[in-house]
């Protein structure tokens, strides 16, 4: 099984670099099962359901979100119903949506989840190592893929670290920046600390660099305008999985610029 993920997708650039690059790798590396970080896809804050819908369009298994969940007020009107919608397991109890979704797959029954650390992103999150152990006992399933999405790395390589050889897959989002540390861990697990942004290459990560500079020189609040125009990339990861052992086989890094 040929697994594709895909980091961060933000605003415009983000949609278009995602359709053009997810129609291609399709038809030339034979991709199984697609997995996309979507929180920001709606104008780089939050998620709507016509952009939700797009992406089932573009034939995505499962999109993830994260500390940006619940950022787009349109949310609360199709959460409930998205079947293929994940947002951070580690929320409390009584938040809207599901924390992880099981999909079938070629008879092989495949649970994607998302955590968010806690360290630098303020909310109400409960522990991310607890809420995964709790899901692990009480949810079976042939594979387990796990988006960390965090701000400290330290969070990230602990957890990964924590349950190599119980979850297949975990890869970190949030910070846009794809890190330089993909592995197999010494037990199976596909590790990666941030698989990066899809989107416009130009700005802070995805923001227009004179809105962030402005912030940054003069200490005065400024809004959070998408890039657009130049360079976008397209960062991800392949994972090809043997479906009989269920062990990682190889993997292939994405950083595709154009």
């Amino acid at each position: 099984m040929r697994i594709l993920i895909v980091g961060d997708v933000y605003s415009v650039e983000g949609r278009e670099t995602l359709e053009r690059n997810l129609n291609k790798l399709r038809r030339e590396l034979a991709i199984n099962f697609v997995i996309v970080n979507g929180e920001n896809i709606a104008h780089g804050s939050g998620i709507n359901e016509k952009y939700y819908r797009f992406l089932l369009n573009q034939q995505v298994n499962v999109v993830t979100l994260g500390n940006h969940a619940f950022h787009n007020n349109d949310i609360f009107n199709f959460i409930d119903h998205a079947d293929h919608l994940v947002r951070p397991l580690n929320y409390p109890e009584g938040v809207p949506g599901k924390g992880y979704v099981t999909i079938n797959y070629n008879h092989k029954k495949i649970t994607v989840f998302q955590v968010v650390g806690r360290t630098f992103i303020p909310g109400p999150w409960e522990c991310p190592f607890k809420a995964t152990e709790k899901l692990l006992q009480e949810v079976p399933s042939d594979l387990y893929i796990c988006d960390f999405h965090g701000e400290a790395t330290s969070d990230k390589v602990a957890f990964g670290l924590h349950f190599d050889g119980r979850v297949n897959i975990i890869f970190g989002t949030h910070t846009h920046v794809q890190t330089n540390d993909a592995r197999i861990l010494k037990n199976g697990t596909m590790y990666i600390t941030d698989v990066g942004m899809t989107g416009s290459l130009e700005g802070v990560i995805g923001v227009q660099k004179e809105m962030i500079l402005k912030r940054m020189l003069t200490g005065l609040p400024s809004r959070h305008v998408p890039a657009s125009g130049g360079l976008t990339q397209f960062c991800g990861m392949i994972v090809d999985i043997n479906e009989n052992t269920k062990k990682v086989t190889s993997y292939d890094i994405l950083n595709i610029i154009e």
